[in-house]
């Protein structure tokens, strides 16, 4: 089972949606706990990029005092 795979099977702390060639990632709510346990996810996700995927966009929240990702959508394959 490859990284992007396990993660998504497994992974928590996050919300993904998967349709061919990507799969978007963001935080289950929008409560500081689930902000922060997103950010791990995020991190090991741009950590990991060109292992199976790329990085296609990262968005930050604008609506926050700390830099945090919201949103991380990865492109998968070729």
């Amino acid at each position: 089972m490859s990284y992007l795979d396990d993660l998504i099977e497994n992974g928590t702390g996050f919300q993904v949606r998967r349709s061919a060639g990507h799969a978007s990632f963001r935080p289950t709510g929008g409560s500081d706990a689930e902000m922060d346990a997103f950010q791990t996810v995020a991190r090991k996700l741009i950590r990991n990029d060109g292992d199976e995927y790329r990085v296609a966009n990262t968005r930050r929240t604008s609506d926050r005092a700390q830099d945090m990702f919201d949103t991380v959508i990865v492109s998968i394959g070729d």
